[in-house]
């Protein structure tokens, strides 16, 4: 008598153990035979060895150490793992220069500048060229808002100077400041193998600009109008290949709908906003084994 299938969901030391979003996913799969485990990638003495299918779920410290990561990465897809998202593509959305890609491609993307070094020369003379009194400097290698500095005309100097001494992470990139995040929020909107099936609407706390939990935002379900899920959907045709999962953040501007991220290696799903979405994505999964 066979095994039952072995998928493991990719965790972090930071958080282990599976997402409370991804249990509903977890138990749907249970639930068909599967058997499911949370291995942290950096865990060196957790093996892949004997998993049908990786999925990158919440390997949420990986910016803490990029290169650990893309060579643990590299390692096991060597070794015949097969990865969801595929790692040619998490390797292309890792860094946020995937923004440049995506707008060069005609995607509706929060304009993205690389700011160049020293940041003390460059920060000052790139808002004044484009013209941002107010800016968002982002590492090039981030997540959940960690390191994203809110900078002005007046502050630029101060943040350059916390980015040449190492303070805020390098290399960086630089987003004029979208004011309607504080107004309107901003959508997360979830595709599984490029069919949207649910979205939420963030806002951050009073007074911030970063909608993550973690610095007080908060969330609920809501519904796109057709407009914003429309250019949604084109950023998703736009990426390399076809991921199995996708979000896609943005925000709704007086220039249109801008997208702020393209998310395909491990963003949170809301699964418990939309519990019959963890059941498609436990389908979808199904059909890679």
């Amino acid at each position: 008598m066979s095994s039952p299938s072995h998928v493991c969901f990719v965790t972090c030391l930071t958080w282990p153990n599976i997402s409370e979003s991804d249990r509903h996913v977890q138990q749907a799969l249970e639930g068909r035979g599967i058997r499911v485990t949370g291995i942290p990638w950096n865990a060196p003495e957790r093996r892949l060895d004997d998993v049908d299918l990786a999925v990158l779920r919440s390997s949420w410290d990986y910016h803490y150490a990029p290169e650990a990561f893309l060579g643990w990465l590299a390692g096991w897809e060597s070794r015949g793992v097969r990865f969801w998202n595929p790692p040619d593509l998490v390797r292309w959305n890792l860094s946020k220069r995937y923004l440049l890609d995506l707008e060069q491609r005609g995607v509706s993307v929060v304009p993205t500048m690389l700011l160049e070094e020293p940041a003390l020369h460059h920060l000052p003379a790139l808002l004044a060229r484009r013209g941002w009194d107010r800016a968002v400097v982002k590492p090039v290698f981030g997540a959940s808002g960690y390191d994203a500095t809110f900078v002005t005309t007046e502050t630029a100097r101060d943040v350059a100077a916390a980015l040449d001494r190492g303070r805020i992470r390098r290399p960086a990139i630089v987003q004029p400041f979208v004011a309607e995040i504080q107004t309107r929020g901003e959508w997360s909107m979830v595709f599984i193998e490029g069919v949207p099936t649910h979205a939420m609407l963030k806002l951050p706390a009073s007074g911030d600009f970063r909608v993550h939990s973690s610095y007080g935002g908060s969330s609920r379900r809501a519904e796109p109008t057709p407009a914003v899920l429309a250019t949604a959907r084109r950023a998703i045709d736009q990426v390399p290949s076809k991921p199995l999962y996708a979000r896609v953040d943005g925000v709704e501007t007086a220039a249109g709908f801008l997208i702020m991220e393209v998310e395909l290696h491990e963003p949170g799903l809301f699964f418990g906003a939309a519990p019959e979405a963890a059941e498609i994505f436990a389908e979808a999964i199904i059909r890679r084994l």
